[in-house]
């Protein structure tokens, strides 16, 4: 189901998966902050949808939280992740993310994704929210892959 979420432009799915993370999903501050890690421009037109920001949109309205689509940008187009080692994923990273820290100074993060490999991708989006002004940054994640 998760693939064909990922792959298939299963929107209908969303709803369902979302529901699946909320059971264990701890209480947060109200005004928490939920960022979808974002896809670059290219890669959202290829792909025709953000599956983590479907997740975000589901999870912010059942939380009654904020979520945003700006405050967390990719700059840099990088080469998809799967298939990397560790390394090289750290690598494909370094400086992929823009943050506008207007809407994240001094606020609870949290970053919404739907597969998590090697944690790199939650790592290097999470220091740049730190850098930024964030107060606390956790990620939540439909699935690990193994």
């Amino acid at each position: 189901m998760i693939h064909r979420f990922k792959y298939r432009q299963r929107w209908a799915d969303a709803r369902l998966l979302a529901r699946l993370m909320l059971e264990d999903v701890p209480d947060w501050p109200a005004g928490t902050l939920l960022l979808p890690i974002p896809l670059h421009p290219h890669r959202l037109r290829e792909r025709g949808y953000n599956q983590a920001a479907l997740l975000t949109r589901h999870l912010a309205r059942t939380m009654q939280l904020p979520s945003s689509l700006t405050a967390l940008q990719r700059e840099h187009d990088t080469p998809q992740q799967q298939g990397l080692s560790r390394q090289e994923r750290q690598r494909n990273l370094k400086g992929a993310f823009r943050v506008d820290s207007s809407q994240v100074a001094g606020r609870c993060v949290v970053l919404v994704d739907d597969v998590m490999t090697t944690g790199s991708t939650l790592d290097t989006a999470s220091r740049a929210l730190l850098r930024a002004g964030a107060r606390q940054v956790e990620g939540w994640v439909l699935a690990r892959a193994l």
